[in-house]
């Protein structure tokens, strides 16, 4: 991945009970289409996730997970430039996935269960190490914090020198501060305001805001949250954002289209910026 420039993470959600996307990827074909066109697009990465992570799902199994990740993998070798992301938290369902094509591992759980590090060694695969607060079946439940950007950032350092400990790369290490999971809205406004102070751990940082409910505006549903989305993406990356995680891929490469472009007509350095 070139962190010389802003990267779009497309979602495909092989669930049934996703919050926005769930049941909407049941086929091959289905599957094969979206991605073709986000290629067409010019996407950076897809993300694949088969157990939904919404407020108040439940986990699934091991073998379910797999069983449904297998519907992707023979997609894979149409796409041989797209990078590809597993979104697991299970080191059985990683190994699998990078087993078969896949490049980087993205835990919500932040690589807790150490073993994830240890796939990610023999497999010198990046990891996304998210900051979640609780699981998902309870995490909105009533989530509080001492100081919201204070507790993230220490939970990072944490897992940052854990990760080191277990032999991964500097390099290899993405952090994502987990917005709308185990957060109250004014804790995920915060979190956007605050994107430069997890800069400053020294690692990429990926955003995934899309769609979700702190961007609700008189209590509208997911599907009329597109410019909400939008909005929060800008505001992500010109606080200092990597990558950015979306549902909506065309227009948000537009959106990283413009803002490369305004950042090089006004001098400003996409480098310098990711790398304060």
């Amino acid at each position: 991945m070139d962190f010389n420039k802003i990267s779009i993470m497309g979602i495909i959600n092989i669930t049934p009970d996703s919050f926005f996307d769930g049941g909407k990827w049941k086929s091959q074909q289905q599957i094969h289409s979206k991605i073709e066109k986000w290629v067409e697009h010019g996407i950076d990465i897809v993300d694949v996730g088969c157990e939904s992570s919404r407020p108040g799902s439940n986990p699934i199994s091991i073998h379910e997970e797999i069983d449904r990740l297998n519907i992707f993998i023979p997609i894979i070798k149409l796409f041989p430039d797209v990078i590809l992301s597993i979104d697991t938290y299970k080191p059985e369902v990683a190994e699998y996935a990078l087993k078969n094509g896949f490049q980087i591992i993205n835990d919500i759980y932040g690589a807790t269960n150490n073993e994830i590090f240890k796939v990610a060694k023999k497999y010198n695969a990046p990891v996304i190490i998210m900051h979640m607060q609780g699981k998902p079946e309870s995490m909105q439940d009533n989530p509080k914090y001492d100081n919201i950007i204070q507790n993230i950032s220490n939970f990072f350092s944490e897992r940052i020198q854990t990760a080191l400990n277990f032999g991964i790369k500097h390099e290899n290490i993405i952090l994502d501060p987990g917005i709308g999971f185990g957060k109250t809205f004014s804790d995920n406004d915060k979190i956007l305001h605050n994107i430069n102070r997890f800069k400053s751990l020294g690692y990429p940082l990926l955003v995934g805001t899309s769609r979700k409910s702190f961007l609700q505006v008189n209590d509208d549903i997911p599907d009329s949250r597109f410019a909400n989305s939008i909005s929060s993406m800008t505001i992500a990356l010109l606080n200092g954002a990597n990558i950015i995680r979306v549902h909506d891929i065309k227009d948000s490469i537009k959106v990283k289209i413009f803002i490369e472009r305004y950042m090089s007509s006004n001098g400003l350095s996409i480098k310098k910026r990711f790398f304060n």
